[in-house]
């Protein structure tokens, strides 16, 4: 959490704070906080204050690959208000994550997940007042099994990020511009995979996972799983991964 102080163009000694009760949460659940801000050295007319969910994306652009910024969620806290000066205010919120949010939480090589929610205050006629606030986002426990279940099967989580873009499936497909990837490889020198890629898209109910498996000298292969969200066992997903992936 940090505080940015503004001046210039009439809004000397604004500042907007953003504070996270819970910043550590599951993707779904309830996020709560309050937003502090406090008027410069004259009245001013504020446009809108926005809370967005943020990721960093990795995009593709031919040959080349960068990372973006991307707005998972906005939303509209207030708008068209007079910011009186020298006042101090103090808005509480609590707001729901998708349940497609990135996970951050996890053991990995590289993890380059970043997950925050951005506090946007737009002025009229002065500068704009931000705030950024990182979040800490938990696997739910059906990601958490199938994370073990993989682990069992002889795979390690090398890396994780997020990319641009949407994962289309016959039965699910992801909603929010962007989907996470999981990179698994195997501890195996000779298991015959150059890795597994992991999507996750989660529902209420279930959770839709689309594996994309990199074999040696074959061609791509994707395949997909779908878990409930309650009554899982870690042996019984091993079981079904070992299945659609053709291990012995």
């Amino acid at each position: 959490m940090f505080k940015k102080i503004l001046s210039g163009l009439g809004m000397q000694g604004v500042s907007v704070e953003t504070r996270l009760h819970n910043p550590k949460l599951y993707a779904g659940e309830t996020l709560h906080g309050e937003i502090r801000f406090q008027g410069g050295s004259s009245d001013k007319e504020i446009n809108r204050l926005n809370l967005q969910l943020m990721t960093l994306a990795e995009v593709e652009s031919g040959d080349h690959e960068s990372n973006q910024a991307l707005i998972l969620q906005d939303w509209l806290v207030n708008s068209r208000f007079i910011l009186p000066a020298n006042q101090s205010h103090c808005i509480p919120f609590s707001l729901a994550l998708p349940l497609e949010t990135p996970i951050t939480e996890v053991v990995c090589r590289q993890n380059a997940t970043r997950v925050w929610i951005q506090t946007y205050m737009d002025v009229d006629w002065g500068l704009d007042a931000t705030d950024r606030d990182y979040l800490n986002i938990l696997p739910t426990p059906t990601m958490q099994v199938f994370l073990q279940a993989m682990q069992c099967c002889g795979f390690v989580l090398a890396t994780v990020d997020v990319e641009k873009g949407q994962i289309t499936a016959p039965a699910f497909r992801s909603t929010l511009g962007c989907y996470q990837e999981l990179e698994f490889v195997s501890v195996h020198h000779f298991s015959g995979f150059n890795e597994v890629e992991v999507s996750f898209v989660t529902q209420a109910a279930c959770t839709h996972i689309m594996l994309e498996i990199d074999r040696k000298f074959r061609s791509d292969q994707l395949l997909t799983l779908t878990l409930p969200n309650q009554g899982l066992v870690v042996e019984q997903v091993a079981q079904q991964i070992r299945q659609i992936l053709g291990l012995g």
